[in-house]
């Protein structure tokens, strides 16, 4: 696989790692909303409610188990290429994701379920920033130690067809989140605010397009230029 091809396939991580953040801060809830005791007579009105919401959670499903095995296949030969190398940084690199979760879920727990005051509601933004930013340093961990290892080419394919499957499922679930969007204004007569739903939707539509125009570069543009005997 080309280097450029690569860079396209990172391209990729990079915006599915936004989209799944936006996704999933936006969809936790979507199960009960506007709230537990409307939620149902929603559902039995407008099933395609809760339909799109659970295609939304089956492609986000789809997409994390994707991730999940590129994840074993990049780990498995970052790790002996690394013990070949008696390289000991890649080693902490490696342990910058799983730390930068454990420790952010664990901080998760101390906050109340209930109620909170402005300086809790403040800590909390502040915890979710710090979220944000420990994802952003995650995947650029994960980058940075997968350009610096010498990998197979089936691990490479494997990236590919996992990269493949998480466009498809942030395609899936993007329609789905404007589909449920739709069919709940429409079920709530126009009544209900649709400005986090647009904000949503135009972050997930963009990161999607992103993602599309990556996977295309990296399958019809890299590859063929690496081939091309002109441009050696």
């Amino acid at each position: 696989m080309s280097e450029r091809s690569r860079g396209a396939l990172f391209a990729v991580l990079w915006s599915w790692v936004a989209f799944a953040a936006v996704a999933a801060w936006f969809g936790h809830d979507l199960g009960i909303y506007p709230n537990r005791s409307v939620a149902p007579m929603i559902a039995a009105n407008h099933p395609g409610v809760p339909d799109a919401y659970h295609v939304l959670l089956a492609a986000g499903v789809v997409g994390c188990a994707a991730t999940a095995a590129a994840a074993v296949a990049f780990g498995v030969g970052v790790a002996r290429y690394a013990r070949a190398a008696g390289n000991r940084k890649t080693y902490y690199l490696m342990a910058v994701p799983p730390v930068v979760a454990g420790v952010w879920l664990g901080g998760l727990q101390l906050f109340p379920s209930g109620p909170v005051s402005i300086g809790g509601a403040g800590v909390a933004v502040l915890w979710l920033l710090l979220g944000v930013a420990g994802i952003a340093v995650s995947t650029q961990a994960v980058i940075t130690i997968t350009r610096a290892s010498e990998l197979s080419d089936v691990t490479w394919r494997i990236g590919s067809v996992a990269a493949t499957v998480v466009v498809a499922a942030m395609l899936v679930a993007t329609g789905a989140t404007i589909t449920w969007g739709l069919l709940l204004h429409g079920s709530q007569g126009h009544t209900v605010p649709q400005n986090g739903w647009l904000i949503v939707t135009v972050i997930m539509a963009v990161t999607t397009a992103r993602a599309v125009i990556a996977l295309i570069g990296s399958r019809w543009g890299g590859d063929a230029l690496a081939e091309d005997p002109a441009t050696a």
